[in-house]
Formats: structure tokens, sequence, C-alpha cells
């Protein structure tokens, strides 16, 4: 297939591009929130969201939108468990051709492939990707947008609804595995009613585990007919592929040393307004090279089990010393120490 000859930023999603459909995540946090007692009115302050564009669905939103819409929730609602609630009634919900091609997939296998094409439909705020070792399937997700303090509620949000989603998909909880960069909350006990109890905290990078096992593991309501129809629905509306961030950081994977002008000139801009609209992500350049090489590294260490040698020159460091300093300050931890965890 030819490549595409468009700059990336023209196929790339900013935080205040309108694009989501107001009666998806929008309308299940209003009823939720609603629903403990809180007034619409104060809920949608500062948003620019207007309650009858909800009701009628006949609006877009962006994401910067949603990120305030969550801080406001989040700030009225009482207790600890609103993103969990929220994320279980986010699936099947009203997401429309993209619920109906999840509902019906053939596996998990199947899932995963399918968010990875249509992974701004249903979860605008994350980018993930996927990797194995002799005996696990690793998901590590990243931030698509620079999601900033409302980043934690995101995950608690979705990582629900991916359990709650499993568990419809397949009739049983699957033991999943998670690797949280956050401390260990006060509030566990939500963590525990609504993941399990297969947590990790502080941990260098976000990712879901599981065994291999229930890769293939088949689905009760799997339907190839009916995922065909429902995929060829979502090809035809008009979506953007992915966030900002997202997009940058796919740049860097493929060289990650590259320069920031060089980065900039792929995005048809100048390195002064590439630098603006990373920082109006809430990220830095740097950042986001630091935590590639963070993720390149325990991939090579901790699931490859490279020495370090081998590490190091992958990674293109030009002695030993820089790269066990890298390392350290990028996880913690140093490459023997990743290795044997």
């Amino acid at each position: 297939m030819k490549a595409s000859t468009r700059p990336v930023a023209s196929v790339a999603y900013s935080a205040d591009d309108k694009f989501i459909p107001a009666h998806q995540l929008a309308a299940s946090l209003i009823d939720l929130a609603m629903s403990r007692g809180v007034d619409k009115n104060r809920l949608l302050r500062g948003t620019r969201i207007f309650y009858q564009d909800i009701r009628t669905g006949s609006s877009q939103l962006s994401a910067e939108q949603l990120l305030r819409l969550m801080a406001n929730a989040k700030a009225q609602v009482g207790g600890y468990d609103c993103a969990f609630q929220l994320g279980r009634r986010l699936f099947p919900g009203n997401y429309g051709a993209i619920s109906n091609a999840l509902l019906h997939c053939r596996n998990m296998q199947d899932v995963l492939r399918l968010l990875n094409v249509f992974m701004a439909h249903i979860c605008p705020f994350m980018q993930g990707y996927t990797y194995r070792d002799a005996n696990q399937y690793h998901l590590v997700i990243n931030d698509a947008l620079g999601c900033g303090t409302q980043w934690q509620f995101i995950v608690e949000t979705y990582f629900s609804a991916f359990v709650a989603a499993a568990k419809l998909l397949l009739g049983r909880r699957l033991p999943f595995h998670f690797d949280f960069p956050f401390v260990r909350p006060r509030y566990i006990q939500e963590y525990e009613t609504n993941l399990g109890f297969r947590l990790n905290f502080s941990q260098p990078v976000l990712r879901i585990r599981f065994d291999l096992e229930w890769l293939k593991m088949p689905f009760n309501q799997q339907s190839q007919s009916l995922k065909w129809h429902a995929v060829q629905q979502l090809k035809q509306q008009a979506y953007p592929s992915q966030g900002f961030v997202a997009a940058v950081r796919d740049s860097l994977r493929h060289k990650r040393n590259q320069s920031l002008q060089d980065t900039a000139q792929q995005f048809a801009m100048s390195p002064a307004t590439f630098k603006r609209k990373l920082q109006q992500h809430g990220v830095r350049f740097q950042q986001l090279q630091d935590e590639l090489g963070l993720q390149q590294a325990i991939y090579l260490l901790q699931v490859k089990k490279l020495n370090n040698e081998d590490s190091a020159h992958v990674m293109e460091f030009s002695d030993i010393p820089n790269f066990r300093r890298a390392v350290k300050r990028w996880t913690g931890f140093t490459p023997t120490q990743l290795r044997i965890g």
C-alpha cells in the first residue's frame, strides 16, 4: 500500500478538536453524577457543554471538554468509585459500530487487533502497543493527548471497562495483572473490587498482562458476519486516527534520538510551533524521548533478557556506563535489577 504523503498532524487529533459524540462518555458520566445527587448545572460549569445537546445527541465534544467534565465530576461526586462505576457503564454502551464489532469478536486476540485500528472511536485518550514473552501477553498503555491530572481517573475508568467487557465477552473474569505507575491508593478496595487482586503499583510502565492461554479463548457471542458489517460501518465514519501526543510518540518510536527539528518537519511545523503544540498538550519533547527509552529498556532487559552490551547497542548508546545511568534515571532500577525482576 502506498504511504500517505500528508503531514502527520493532518491525521492526528488535538485535545481541542471536537469529534467525540456527546451521547457517549459525557452522557454516561453526567447520568452517573446526577444519580449521586450532583446538580447538572454545577457539573457542566466551565466545560462549554450544554445539557440539551447531550439529550439530543446532536453535538460533538473535544477531549479538553471531557477532561474538564471529569475534573468536575471527581470533585463533586462523593466517594472514590466514580471512575470505576463509569467504566462499568461504558460497554456496550452508546458506541454504535465499535461496540457491535467488539461484541462479536472471536477472542481477546481479535479484540486487541480491532482496538489497535479503532482505538480513537472508543477511547481517544489512550494509545497502546503489545508484545509477548514466553508466558504472558503485555499491553502497554500511554497517554495519547496529555491528559495531565485526569490521567489516573481515565486509567481507572477504561481499565474497569476493559475488565467488565472481557467478562461479558468470555462469561467469566480473566485473570489480568495490572502494573501502575501510581503509588498505591488509599481506596485500594475499589481497585480490588473492579480489577482484581493482581495489582502492582509504583511500576515504571502502565501495563496490562495476562497468560497467553487466554489470548485465543473463544468468546460467547462471536460472529464473523456481524463483526464484518460493524467494521464496514466503522470504515465509513470520518474519525481521526490518533492523538497528537500519540503521533509524536510513534514518530520517535522509529528513531528515538531524532531531533526536535526533524520531528517538527514531519509534522509540517516550525520547531517553535511544534514546541508550543506539545506545551498545549502538557508534554515536553525530551519527556517523550525518555518515556520511550524507559519502555524500550524494560522490553530488552526484562522481557528479552538481553545483556547490557546488546541492549546498549540496540538503543544506540556509545558506552555501557551511559546506558546504565540512563536506565537507572528512567526506571529507578539498574539493568541487572530489571533483568531479574
